[in-house]
């Protein structure tokens, strides 16, 4: 079945198989060094890192990489999830890139990006407010709580229904890494706490510009938007007008 696409040009925030001849398998673990790592350091890392890996990647037969991307990614046997996890991240680090903004569920604010192998968010979340629900059209997306606390909602697809489907239903309250992508499903992610604000560290790999959202829960598998990514705040400097998304959106079927 099949449904008119959408796209909306719009702020987010404004929403209340193993091989068989392992010795030919490339290595995706980094070096022993498990020591941690700063926010500089980590920016620093992640272009080299991420270059060096999608070239092994793309040297693989298929049935290698359908591997890596089913059963390595985001694990610990990921050299990736390894430097996100040795990050030492202070408030001192983080807190010039969280900018707040009352009238909206959540603020996106560009950390660093090279434009090509990933970007680096904070996200502030209001209390009580949330993303819709939203795919990763990358390699997938790590979170790192920095403040407070966040609820994750994860979805599959369910094809004879046309639903989203609730897989898990978490509260994250400490800083280790989660990790998912559009294999594993879909998410919306949110601060439940009634008053006090929470704030998150995302890394996406590779970057994108648009995503597909579902503005209702569960309801309708078919329903879903494009909708184009934007940011608050680059590199802890607020967005003037005449760059930042409008709370106003439309809708245009295609």
């Amino acid at each position: 079945m099949s449904s008119p696409t959408s796209i909306l040009s719009y702020d987010l925030a404004s929403w209340d198989i193993s091989s068989k001849n392992p010795s030919r398998r490339a290595s995706f673990t980094s070096d022993t060094d498990s020591s941690p790592i700063t926010l500089n350091q980590l920016i620093k890392k992640l272009p080299q890192l991420l270059h060096s890996q999608n070239a092994k990647l793309q040297q693989m037969p298929m049935k290698e990489r359908m591997h890596f991307d089913h059963t390595i990614r985001g694990t610990d046997a990921d050299a990736v999830n390894q430097l996100f996890g040795r990050l030492d991240l202070t408030k001192e680090e983080w807190k010039k890139y969280a900018l707040f903004d009352t009238s909206k569920n959540y603020t996106r604010n560009l950390i660093a990006t090279d434009d090509e192998t990933f970007t680096l968010l904070l996200v502030c979340w209001n209390s009580g407010k949330e993303s819709p629900i939203h795919d990763h059209p990358c390699d997938g997306c790590w979170v790192r709580l920095c403040q407070g606390r966040v609820r994750e909602t994860r979805y599959e697809s369910n094809d004879q229904t046309d639903t989203l489907d609730v897989t898990s239903d978490m509260i994250l309250e400490d800083d280790a890494p989660t990790f998912i992508s559009d294999i594993q499903g879909y998410h919306k992610v949110g601060n439940p706490d009634p008053a006090l604000p929470a704030v998150t560290l995302h890394l996406y790999c590779p970057p994108f510009q648009r995503c597909k959202i579902w503005m209702r829960d569960c309801s309708d598998n078919l329903n879903a938007s494009s909708a184009c990514m934007c940011y608050y705040s680059e590199y802890g400097v607020r967005l003037g007008d005449e760059k930042k998304c409008d709370d106003l959106f439309e809708i245009v079927n295609i």
